[in-house]
């Protein structure tokens, strides 16, 4: 083995051993303790915050809950009337009758499918077919999906019919199915 540098030599050797050394620790020990704490000290205001707002927030409980018991709610009528299917689809076909007869369209057929239990609510659907220009079918569908009890259209169908006079190639034969609901569990 060598002998070790002395003297000044020795010195500054010694020093930059010193300063390779308190760097490793530095970069090892000090800066991860140093980002660690700070990541802790973030996380500590985050939850304080939080732990305030939940505060406010479970205050104001008893004041909701209270105008809640206040309030009373009147929904506009989402479900078709009838205490069965029967009636409850033929309110519907008759509705959709005259949706089209406002739209502009006749309904060329109609047929009023059996209805499903679907939670609460029995779904009733109406299938029809209709010939009509682009803008009355437009104009119907739009009625359809914007009435009251809410109505949904489901299979549309849409292809190019044959026209009348100077209506040629612009009618077009569609048909589709327009379900709703209606409240109770019997058929």
């Amino acid at each position: 083995m060598g002998a070790l540098p002395e003297g000044v030599r020795g010195r500054v050797l010694a020093v930059l051993i010193l300063l390779v050394l308190i760097a490793a620790v530095w970069v090892g020990v000090v800066t991860p303790a140093s980002n660690w704490y700070a990541d802790r000290q973030e996380r500590l205001l985050t939850q304080q915050t939080l732990a305030r707002r939940m505060a406010q927030i479970a205050a104001g409980l008893p004041e909701l809950r209270q105008r809640a018991a206040n309030t009373q709610v009147s929904a506009p009528v989402a479900v078709l009337e009838g205490a069965t299917d029967a009636v409850a689809g033929a309110g519907l076909q008759q509705m959709l009758q005259s949706i089209a007869g406002k739209a502009g369209a006749t309904l060329a057929s109609t047929e009023v499918l059996p209805g499903e239990q679907i939670g609460e609510y029995r779904r009733i659907g109406v299938r029809f077919a209709v010939t009509a220009q682009w803008p009355v079918l437009v104009n119907l569908l739009q009625s359809i999906t914007g009435g009251s009890p809410r109505m949904f259209v489901n299979d549309l169908q849409i292809q190019g019919g044959r026209g009348f006079g100077n209506d040629a190639g612009r009618m077009l034969v569609s048909s589709m199915v327009v379900y709703s609901f209606r409240a109770g569990t019997a058929s």
